[in-house]
């Protein structure tokens, strides 16, 4: 097995069609078909079920990707390892984090890092912290930046900084003169929040659940920047990071009793070593946000 065998097995997944993932490899179809037959008779497996055009990964198939993820992305380490010898002149450092954290905390900080390092290809995806976990767990992942505690046990959780959820409304919002409010206060204010499956929102629903308070909702979006919009050019009102909130013009934050708070923390896959760039990185967020907090 070579690893030309599992980069082109990958793609192939990927694409879900010999022929596309062919093109994007930038080799004929039957070359791709014969290295896939060739690691199919190594592995004594089926990867694929073929039907017409389309390809489709077996039980077998959807296992092996995860570990052929990994293979390759260690590979890619190793390949950083040895270019962290010219003080990181040359590599790739692929990062995932929260939306809340990479909308105004993080790209200060990643510009100083370019500046510094302009041979470091960097690669950062906003997501969700189940999406952070999943993709550092199969490898697509140097460093995650996301919400403590972890729900897996191959995931190691190194806490960055506490972070409180506060109301946010708009300048002319009835509440934006006050400084502190109640959650059950809250209840007869229309609210704009984010949608379910995020970490915030599922903190938001639990306290307001232990607390016997239903709050007003009449609106949910999947992005953070729309609904600060909306808040500042309405009277609805959100419940976001008071971090956010503070970079944003014409917002004001309103102190929630009871308080909502989260951590942030760093997410690595357990066992895997850090390459220099993620490492140089961490210690450069690590000291912007300790500046930030002091």
């Amino acid at each position: 097995m070579e690893l030309r065998h599992l980069r082109y097995f990958l793609a192939a997944a990927k694409a879900q069609n010999f022929t596309l993932a062919a093109d994007r490899l930038c080799i004929t179809q039957p070359t791709l078909s014969h290295q896939i037959k060739q690691l199919e008779d190594e592995l004594e497996v089926s990867l694929f079920v073929r039907i017409g055009r389309t390809v489709h990964l077996t039980v077998a198939g959807e296992l092996f990707r995860t570990y052929a993820s990994r293979a390759l992305h260690e590979v890619e380490l190793g390949r950083d390892a040895l270019h962290d010898l010219e003080n990181l002149k040359h590599g790739r450092l692929t990062l995932g984090v929260l939306s809340s954290f990479g909308t105004f905390t993080l790209p200060p900080i990643l510009a100083d890092f370019n500046a510094a390092y302009p041979g470091i290809s960097i690669h950062l995806l906003r997501l969700r912290s189940g999406e952070i976990e999943k993709k550092l767990l199969d490898g697509e992942l140097d460093l995650g930046i996301a919400n403590a505690p972890s729900g897996n046990d191959h995931i190691d959780v190194d806490p960055l900084m506490d972070d409180s959820l506060e109301l946010i409304v708009g300048e002319a919002h009835p509440l934006a003169r006050r400084t502190g409010v109640t959650l059950g206060e809250i209840q007869d204010h229309a609210l704009i929040l984010l949608t379910p499956e995020y970490n915030s929102r599922q903190l938001i629903d639990a306290t307001s659940k232990k607390n016997n308070v239903r709050p007003r909702i009449i609106m949910e979006m999947n992005a953070i920047e729309p609904i600060l919009s909306m808040v500042r050019l309405s009277r609805l009102a959100t419940i976001l990071s008071a971090n956010l909130a503070r970079q944003w013009p014409g917002l004001k934050v309103v102190k929630l009793d009871p308080p909502m708070t989260r951590t942030v923390a760093f997410f690595t896959r357990r066992g895997s070593i850090l390459p220099a760039a993620a490492r140089t990185l961490a210690q450069a967020i690590r000291l912007r946000v300790g500046d930030a907090l002091a």
